[in-house]
């Protein structure tokens, strides 16, 4: 068969790599190879593009920036395969467990079916395990075939191989582990797309070199998903049909391949949505998770004249009415951060919103200036404070080309279209060694894992959901090292919390809310961070451009991720562990 890509995922496989390349290429002459490697610090990133230049654009490496998890990798290869149009995608492990020399039957196998693996348990079958390691495999495979009613020996090897016609219709989407429990869960959604499964008899051997991956952790992890499949399938939702979506690149590492975390539920967007205010939590965009680098964001996002008219009109009368609370939230975190800050100098506040943050800085002797999309909101902060503010965007704010000892820029971040464009408009506006704070959401935090869908953050006008690993690596790529790193506090009213409660449907809220207007526990003031928004504090210590460049080099790969217009982080992450 010709047109066929071979992908294995890597962590700490320097004494395994060469070898596997070797082989799995000689095995397969005309095939590809796809290797994506979870930033190994034992060097095996480095090995593997040693390799792809020897083999000429028949590897192509992927360098992620951390450990995102065996399922993400195994994700990518099947949107990569099914994107460049490849017959077939044969997986398999690093570590010689899964010998080379069973591709070819692997692939003839496909001749008649959509999808083989390769089984250590079906009849001809072997593995090495000693009787511990045997026994949990087993018992592993013997739950995942009883639970999910799968009719193979084997469900949690990755050596499998997919047809063009089931990697064209196979659900990616839906598969949402992301350890080892991926094999099995994938393997059900596979057993919905086709019926045409086959195996293919293995010795399965103890890795070659090296430690195995898998930890107690995992196993428990994995037997809390299957219990999860199970209940689906009890439900009868045994089926997944992913609408088809044109898909944008990250905006930090440039990959087109993500993975669905929610659909979509907006069904319009008006100026109400937009407000910082809003109470409109149940409503926002399709929302995925980069397969590159771990980047949260809704796509497909509306042009950016759509959100800057959505911003133009805002009018937030509610921020207005809790304007005193607001006071106290900016002059709290200020005091916070106020050490690490010039005692004066020229502040920027970018998206200064009804101006609060730029009356209380002001106050501490700073020389502020504001820019601010939405008119009501700008009129408002120089009627009300006196103060500058240039209603617009930062690209095009009719700014002095002096640059600014501070830049501030509170909940904003989520809200642009490009984040790493405005933290290189930031950059050119700030002096050397000037200090950028600045606060936003954090997904990877216990309560929205907690809290899932729930999360009253998932919003239309969030267009983006950080973690620190990903804040850091857009902060070093746009000339800034990071500082600081703390759970930002909101203080917030009594009537206001009630009033956030209402919209997330927590019975009783509503009646609640019209007894304490009647007292004055309404205005007393509260406290509230779980620390799913985060406050950061970086130093500028280079110029935007000098850093790292807009786009990364593309490799020199037949098959590289700018194939069909997309661009590869290949380059890209090793810039930012630099």
């Amino acid at each position: 068969m010709e047109n066929v890509l071979i992908f294995t995922a890597t962590y700490n496989e320097a004494e395994n790599i060469t070898a596997l390349v070797n082989e799995c290429l000689t095995e397969i002459p005309t095939a590809d190879m796809l290797v994506v490697d979870d930033h190994s610090p034992d060097g095996t990133g480095q090995i593997l593009d040693d390799l792809a230049e020897r083999y000429n654009g028949r590897l192509t490496v992927v360098h992620r920036p951390r450990k995102l998890g065996l399922g993400t990798a195994h994700k990518l290869a099947l949107k990569y395969a099914r994107r460049h149009n490849y017959a077939a995608l044969v997986t398999m492990d690093a570590d010689f467990s899964h010998k080379p020399s069973y591709l070819p039957r692997l692939i003839r196998g496909l001749e008649a079916n959509d999808f083989v693996i390769g089984s250590r348990y079906a009849e001809g079958g072997h593995c090495d395990y000693g009787f511990t390691r045997t026994l949990i495999s087993k018992s592993a495979n013997f739950f995942a075939k009883l639970l999910l009613g799968l009719r193979l020996h084997e469900t949690t090897t990755s050596y499998r191989a997919f047809s063009r016609r089931l990697l064209q219709s196979l659900p990616v989407d839906a598969i949402r582990s992301e350890g080892y429990s991926f094999f099995f869960e994938s393997l059900f959604f596979i057993a919905q797309s086709t019926q045409r499964l086959a195996e293919v008899p293995i010795h399965f051997e103890d890795r070659r070199a090296g430690t195995s991956k898998i930890s107690k952790r995992e196993i428990c992890r994995a037997a809390v998903n299957l219990g999860r499949i199970f209940s689906r399938r009890l439900l009868g939702k045994t089926t997944f049909h992913a609408p088809e979506f044109p898909e944008e690149s990250c905006d930090v590492c440039y990959s087109p391949y993500h993975s669905e975390v929610y659909a979509a539920t907006a069904k319009d967007h008006s100026s109400e949505q937009y407000n910082c205010t809003s109470a409109q939590h149940a409503s926002h965009g399709r929302i995925v998770q980069c397969l590159g680098c771990g980047l949260v964001f809704t796509s497909p996002r509306l042009k950016d004249d759509q959100i800057a008219k959505l911003y133009t009109d805002v009018v937030d009368t509610t921020y207005v009415a809790n304007i005193p609370a607001r006071v106290k939230t900016f002059s709290f975190n200020l005091a916070r951060i106020k050490s690490m800050l010039p005692k004066r100098g020229r502040l920027l506040d970018v998206g200064s919103y009804y101006g609060v943050f730029l009356n209380v800085a002001k106050g501490e002797g700073f020389d502020v200036t504001g820019i601010e999309p939405s008119q009501s909101a700008g009129n408002y902060a120089i009627d009300t404070y006196h103060v500058p503010v240039h209603i617009g965007v930062l690209e095009t704010a009719p700014l002095d080309k002096t640059p600014y000892d501070i830049v501030t820029s509170w909940d904003v971040l989520e809200h642009f279209t490009s984040p790493m464009k405005e933290m290189r408009l930031i950059n050119d506006r700030l002096r050397l060694h000037g200090t950028f704070a600045f606060s936003t959401l954090n997904i990877s935090n216990w309560y929205p894992k907690l809290l899932g869908e729930r999360w009253p953050w998932l919003m239309d006008m969030h267009l983006y959901y950080f973690s620190d690993s990903i804040i850091e690596d857009m902060l070093q790529r746009t000339g800034f090292k990071l500082i600081l790193r703390d759970t930002y506090c909101h203080i917030i009213t009594v009537d206001y919390f009630l009033l956030k409660l209402d919209s997330l449907g927590v019975p009783l809220t509503r009646p609640l809310r019209r007894l304490v207007a009647l007292t004055p526990l309404r205005d007393v003031k509260l406290p509230f961070s779980f620390g799913d928004i985060r406050l950061y504090v970086a130093e500028k210590i280079a110029s935007a451009t000098a850093s790292v460049p807009a786009a990364p080099p593309v490799p020199s790969t037949r098959h590289s991720w700018a194939k069909s217009g997309d661009v590869t982080s290949s380059v890209l992450s090793n810039e930012l562990m630099s």
